[in-house]
């Protein structure tokens, strides 16, 4: 498959890039990072905060190649797999990893509570933050047009 196909099976549109909405997604990134990262939530919250951050890099990426997954096309499940066409094959393994944890957090968020455990929620934490300075390295790379003014210095 290939984003092209996305397209032409309508489960992806073409949507309008840009730096403010780039600097949007890795502000709720941040956030969501940064929250996870709190010793005093949870570990379901922890998860939580972590999958949202990962999420949130997988969207900034599909938006930087000008994408938008539609809605009502199992949206959390395309943006996490778009990763493999973004990216690059070299992330097939950490977007499956990442799809598993999709399901995770559909059962804490919809079905019951204490279903992670510390060490998971760590793993999704640090897998999160390798993610995030795998995609703004992408962004620079191959759309440098789109990084935030907060990072043109770093």
């Amino acid at each position: 498959m290939s984003l092209q196909q996305w397209l032409d099976n309508s489960w992806i549109v073409r949507a309008d890039r840009s730096k403010v909405e780039t600097a949007g997604l890795l502000g709720l990134v941040d956030r969501d990072l940064s929250d996870g990262s709190l010793d005093q939530i949870s570990s379901d919250g922890r998860f939580g905060c972590a999958y949202s951050a990962m999420r949130s890099l997988c969207q900034l990426a599909l938006h930087a190649e000008g994408y938008r997954v539609r809605k009502g096309q199992r949206e959390h499940e395309r943006v996490i797999e778009s990763l493999k066409y973004t990216l690059g094959i070299e992330w097939n393994d950490q977007a499956d990893y990442f799809d598993r944890c999709r399901r995770i957090r559909h059962k804490l968020m919809y079905d019951a509570a204490d279903v992670v455990n510390r060490i998971d929620a760590n793993e999704l934490l640090e897998s999160a933050k390798t993610l995030r300075e795998a995609v703004i390295a992408w962004l620079r790379s191959k759309h440098a047009d789109l990084v935030p003014q907060t990072l043109e210095n770093d």
